[in-house]
């Protein structure tokens, strides 16, 4: 650790903290010898603070959140209430769905500190998509776990009392404000000063911004982000938040949880993988390889969307129905999706060239044009990536 990272997450601070819940198994290990306890920081930490705490045997994950948005500074408040959020997601995701997330083993309400299981051998599912990488085992694992919850969370499967208590447990927070600003409103505001609307993309803008059903479809989808609540979501399901180990993978980072339309996570996580399709068809360098990997890509959507539907049996009326509307929600929230990591704050590195951020632009207007005549990921994917078939 660096003097100023040592000094920002005190030593003596967390160690009094794990003594305080040495009563649990996970924890005592690191009661003892606690001279031989080594921390380091983890992760981007774009909110929170990530802590890895380490002796000869064990390690754990320590996670704080400071009262604002830790990569901008205190001038950006955040409630730190966050923590729980995503404490009481991780119990909940991993009774519904064991394995799909780290264990949760305490939250600490005075510190505002989550501490979770170390996932020591896995890896970012992003970094691995863009180095060529992905085991369409770890696809249909991430797919099933999150149709899980969604259906073991439902609406139409718990009751009203049960969904009533869950949407006290997770209300709209603040983090739900900032999706809605950022993936639904500032990106289709050629004005907002927050997007990037670069040079290389500018011939691609005028089907965004010149076309007023794309803006209408974006409002749309925005609306059902706000007001469907029909179970617990991740809220924030890209391939960022996802760690890898061979076939085996697990959400992280669920601090964005709330209850909503299950449609969101799965745009979400399809657009993700669009992403790397167009990522790995720009490249010139071995092209052969490249193209075979993002056709790939279209598996992994076809397999999350499949694999999905299997464990996602909960509905609102007729299951066909629901199931078909379902599809087209994916295909809006995909597209609002796309566009705003081309032109909206936050980038993806799987966007590496003007080309892949072009391709992928115009796969969300299309989408965003099309979706309400898309009920089946063949025809998503055939809308976003023009396939023949």
């Amino acid at each position: 650790m660096t003097a100023e990272s040592e000094d920002i997450n005190n030593r003596t601070t967390f160690i009094d903290l794990l003594n305080k819940y040495s009563r649990l198994d996970q924890i005592k290990h690191f009661t003892v010898r606690t001279e031989e306890i080594e921390l380091a920081s983890v992760g981007d930490g774009n909110l929170n603070d990530v802590i890895r705490v380490k002796n000869a045997s064990k390690s754990v994950i320590l996670k704080s959140a400071p009262p604002y948005i830790k990569c901008l500074g205190p001038e950006y408040p955040l409630d730190p209430c966050r923590g729980q959020t995503e404490y009481e997601a991780l119990r909940i995701f991993s009774d519904l769905a064991p394995g799909c997330v780290p264990q949760p083993y305490f939250y600490d309400k005075e510190s505002k500190t989550m501490c979770m299981e170390d996932l020591t051998t896995y890896t970012d599912f992003r970094k691995q998509l863009i180095d060529g990488v992905c085991s369409l085992e770890a696809v249909k694992k991430l797919a099933r776990g999150i149709g899980k919850v969604h259906n073991q969370s439902h609406l139409a499967k718990v009751g009203e009392q049960s969904f009533s208590q869950l949407k006290q447990k997770f209300p709209d927070t603040e983090l739900v404000s900032l999706t809605e600003q950022y993936i639904f409103t500032k990106p289709f505001d050629k004005s907002d000063s927050t997007n990037r609307l670069s040079e290389d993309i500018s011939s691609s803008l005028p089907q965004l911004y010149d076309n007023p059903r794309v803006l209408e479809a974006a409002d749309v989808m925005k609306n059902i982000f706000l007001t469907k609540k029909e179970c617990l979501l991740h809220g924030d399901l890209h391939t960022g938040s996802v760690m890898v180990d061979g076939g085996n993978s697990k959400m992280i980072d669920l601090e964005f949880a709330y209850m909503g339309p299950p449609a969101f996570d799965i745009g979400v996580l399809l657009a993700n993988y669009i992403f790397s399709y167009y990522g790995h068809m720009s490249i010139p360098e071995d092209n052969d390889r490249h193209r075979k990997f993002a056709q790939k890509m279209i598996e992994a959507c076809k397999l999350t969307v499949s694999s999905y539907l299997k464990e996602m049996t909960s509905s609102v009326g007729t299951l066909q129905q629901y199931q078909d509307n379902l599809l087209s929600e994916m295909a809006g929230f995909a597209g609002c999706e796309l566009i705003r990591r081309v032109v909206g704050a936050a980038p993806v590195a799987d966007l590496h060239s003007a080309f892949s951020r072009q391709d992928a632009l115009g796969a969300g207007t299309r989408l965003l044009l099309g979706k309400d005549n898309i009920q089946s990921v063949d025809k998503l994917t055939v809308i976003a990536l023009m396939l023949t078939h």
